[in-house]
């Protein structure tokens, strides 16, 4: 990655400055991608730092900031407040003329008694966009339940859909509810921009992690919908809960070989065999994958992943290498899309971490690197003098109010 432009504002978001409220991993992700495309972020956090600034998977830790808070904020400027200083309050609902979008993914209720909730800003601009992110939606039985990953795959059914036929509930190994959430509220801030740009109406929107997580089940769920009962896993490494034979994963002579949806007459044909030609429907393939895959189990042990991937590409069969993370960095095609960045931390741009890069590709307002990720406050000396806020340092997060 070249050096970082904070002045480079040609992305495709541009024109558009958000004032971001989030923590931990739906939210910051979802203003990531904002920042990456171009708009102005500016994180508003708490003396000391959000949660994940302290707080992050493996424990882990790069230039004195846990790789989990790296991930999830790069391009973005940081500032330090008190949002229970009723100044402070003042301040940045007056500042909302400046800005287009708030988005926030407190606990529902959170925001309204601290005075920042959606009609507090919709005062002082009618035209804002507020977006927010929950656990459960922002009313409802399970509104003032925790919203977190693994609770939330647990309610959704979604663990059922994972891992072999006896195995317990199983979770996602990462977190796809936060993930996919994050998605979701950045479609729904662009789509509420647009309609902005359209009519000129600001608007509230929101999603949460239960619906998304729910609604990213809708294949699985529209069968049970129609035909009811369970979607039972399969004995063997099928993988997906509706997979068909030769769906799954095998181990070869050296490592492991991933097969998708092949007609099994056509992977007999690639492989030589012909004791798969008499499973040629879809429903023979799904009422016997598992037997299918234990037979192809030991006809696949007998060559490396390499021999099998020559072998079954020169046919179209579907195949893949099951690779590991140091292998996945090597990759040609990561290298091909630079997706793995070097980002830096702070002010300094010899600190640095390593990322994933953005997936987006535009062919006129390119993602780039205009800042990295930023200290707690690191922003306080040139933002909030223009929030009507005066703070001291970017260190010690205390703040004089310009009354």
């Amino acid at each position: 990655m070249t050096s970082p432009d904070p002045d480079n504002r040609t992305g495709a978001l541009a024109h558009v400055r958000v004032l971001d409220f989030t923590q931990l991993l739906q939210g910051p992700l979802a203003t990531q991608i904002l920042a990456d495309l171009g708009a102005d972020v500016i994180k508003v956090e708490k003396p000391g730092g959000e949660w994940m600034r302290h707080w992050g998977i493996l424990a882990s830790r790069t230039q004195g900031e846990t790789d989990s808070f790296l991930a999830f904020n790069r391009n973005k400027r940081s500032v330090t407040v008190d949002l229970k200083d009723p100044a402070t309050v003042r301040a940045l609902l007056a500042a909302s003329t400046d800005f287009d979008v708030v988005v926030e993914n407190f606990r529902p209720g959170v925001m309204d008694r601290l005075g920042l909730g959606y009609d507090d800003f919709a005062e002082h601009n009618e035209s804002i966009i507020y977006a927010s992110s929950s656990g459960y939606g922002q009313d409802g039985p399970y509104v003032g339940r925790p919203g977190q990953d693994l609770l939330v795959q647990a309610m959704s059914g979604a663990m059922f859909l994972t891992g072999r036929a006896g195995d317990p509930p199983t979770p996602n190994g990462i977190g796809i509810s936060d993930e996919y959430t994050g998605l979701h509220l950045t479609v729904a801030m662009l789509a509420a921009l647009a309609h902005r740009d359209r009519t000129g109406e600001g608007q509230r929107v929101s999603v949460d992690l239960f619906s998304c997580t729910v609604a990213a089940q809708q294949q699985e769920l529209t069968v049970h919908l129609n035909h009811g009962g369970p979607l039972d896993r399969a004995h063997e490494a099928i993988g997906h809960v509706g997979g068909t034979a030769p769906f799954g994963v095998y181990r070869a002579a050296d490592g492991y070989l991933a097969l998708a949806m092949t007609p099994c007459p056509v992977l007999g044909r690639a492989l030589g065999v012909d004791w798969l030609d008499e499973f040629d429907t879809n429903e023979k393939m799904f009422q016997n994958r598992d037997r299918l895959h234990r037979r192809l189990s030991a006809h696949l042990a007998a060559r490396t992943v390499a021999e099998w991937i020559h072998l079954l590409d020169a046919s179209d069969v579907w195949c893949a290498p099951v690779q590991d993370y140091a292998t996945l960095e090597q990759d040609p095609q990561v290298r091909h899309n630079d997706l793995i960045w070097s980002v830096p931390v702070g002010e300094d741009d010899t600190n640095t971490f390593r990322t994933v890069g953005t997936p987006f590709r535009f062919s006129r307002t390119p993602v780039t690197v205009r800042r990295g990720v930023p200290r707690a406050g690191q922003h306080n000396p040139e933002i909030l003098p223009s929030l009507g806020i005066a703070g001291a340092s970017a260190q010690d997060g205390e703040l004089r109010h310009v009354r």
